[in-house]
């Protein structure tokens, strides 16, 4: 006898292989519960470096800190701008001849112009503004500069629809995967973690949100993302925002 074939057969993935997407029932009963809605920036609301590449951004940050420091080769080969800043932080955490500071302040320059070119992520924002409909408030939580996602915000005219935005700390052992950006969101908008819901799309914005009490949703666009979000525990997975869209609007 010839079988159908499954319309979704990402929703019957083999048991050891980690969770399945969330259905759309689970997704309604997540937002129906979440008074905030706090995003991951890059990933979630665009593609930071479509255009200006993070390979590209990180090579000079690199450049920098070995031209500063010729001897010091860990940095050779790592191609994540902000792997590179807080690798360069554990090495030199007192920041002897203001390397760090000048790493922090060129990153900041390059995120920023990689605004200009980023693509936005695919229903973004459509979800936003049903979310907005809906009641709820919305904040941005990210390892990215607060330069980088404001500039992204104001240049597709949704700046308006977030009350605030907590870019990288300083100090890079505040960035997520510390619940640091998550828990001063939630204390200025007087939330409480239970009433809140994050969307991310890495590892690192996982362990935040499960440190932090935030339920979480991971939303990746690729099978690689999927599996790190998989093995980082996330337990909600979804691979295109339209369907929290739709979610939202039951």
């Amino acid at each position: 006898m010839l079988l159908s074939p499954d319309p979704d057969p990402s929703l019957h993935p083999d048991p050891a292989s980690g969770p399945a997407l969330t259905p759309p029932s689970g997704l309604r009963a997540l937002l129906s519960d979440a008074a905030l809605v706090l995003w991951d920036f890059d990933g979630p609301v665009c593609g930071l470096f479509a255009g200006l590449g993070a390979p590209e951004i990180a090579a000079d940050l690199r450049a920098m800190a070995v031209g500063r420091m010729p001897r010091w080769r860990q940095l050779d080969g790592l191609d994540d701008p902000l792997a590179v800043l807080r690798l360069a932080y554990d090495a030199f955490p007192s920041d002897p001849d203001g390397l760090i500071s000048a790493m922090r302040k060129r990153l900041e320059e390059l995120e920023t112009d990689a605004a200009s070119t980023a693509e936005p992520t695919p229903g973004a924002f459509e979800l936003m503004e049903q979310l907005l409909a809906a009641g709820k408030q919305l904040v941005i939580a990210t390892n990215n500069s607060e330069a980088a996602a404001r500039a992204y915000l104001e240049l597709h005219g949704v700046g308006r629809y977030f009350r605030a935005v907590v870019g990288r700390h300083d100090d890079p052992r505040l960035m997520k995967p510390h619940p640091y950006c998550l828990e001063r969101l939630l204390t200025e908008t007087g939330s409480a973690a239970a009433d809140a819901l994050m969307i991310g799309d890495s590892p690192a914005d996982a362990v935040a949100a499960r440190t932090a009490g935030v339920p979480f949703v991971g939303y990746h666009a690729t099978p690689a993302k999927r599996a790190r979000l998989r093995a980082a525990g996330a337990p909600h997975l979804v691979s295109d925002l339209a369907v929290m869209t739709a979610a939202v609007g039951r």
